[in-house]
């Protein structure tokens, strides 16, 4: 799939689901029948449109960034030995990212890693001589970074390793879910 295949399908997507909101949400309102009933279709259409207009703002925040990696649908995974980590932004809309840099290629220096997950789980394993520089958000879940744990509606956290500025690696990492769970451990 070429790049701009990618740029436009989050979008054809998000679309998609908008327009389809919007006529079962016409039909339970009675002003255009579609032959879905009632209570229903507006349930349905509400959640079309609400994903849809999440999957607007996914790309949209995706965008921003030059280096990137995203699904629509599905699980994003590495933990392959000699993975190269640079700046970079991993997204999905529905699924998992599960990160495991033990075994990854870190540059010396700061590196920053941006990781969006809008329902699902985000999971990172970092290796313990990386300096880690963590702020994680979730409006309806659970965090946990470096053994600090909170849950319930809007968590937000940041948490910084010890001796970080001193570490050769560091890794600058934000983590975003609107409902999941975060998760981030030395070793």
């Amino acid at each position: 799939m070429s790049w701009r295949a990618k740029d436009v399908l989050p979008l054809s997507i998000a679309a998609y689901l908008v327009a389809l909101g919007g006529l079962y949400l016409l039909d339970s309102l009675g002003i255009r029948s579609y032959g879905v009933a009632g209570s229903i279709g507006v349930a349905v259409g509400l959640a079309f449109i609400w994903a849809g207009i999440l999957a607007f703002i996914a790309a949209w925040r995706v965008r921003r960034f030059a280096r990137r990696l995203r699904r629509a649908i599905g699980h994003v995974r590495s933990d392959l030995a000699g993975w190269a980590v640079d700046d970079a932004v991993v997204s999905t809309v529905l699924g998992d990212i599960s990160l495991d840099l033990r075994q990854a290629d870190l540059p010396e220096g700061e590196t920053q890693l941006t990781l969006l997950c809008w329902l699902g789980t985000i999971q990172v394993r970092v290796p313990d001589d990386v300096g880690l520089d963590v702020t994680a958000q979730t409006m309806v879940g659970s965090v946990e970074v470096l053994g600090r744990r909170e849950e319930g509606f809007v968590r937000d956290i940041h948490v910084r390793s010890e001796a970080y500025e001193g570490q050769p690696k560091r890794l600058q990492m934000r983590l975003s879910t609107f409902v999941g769970e975060l998760l981030v451990v030395h070793g």
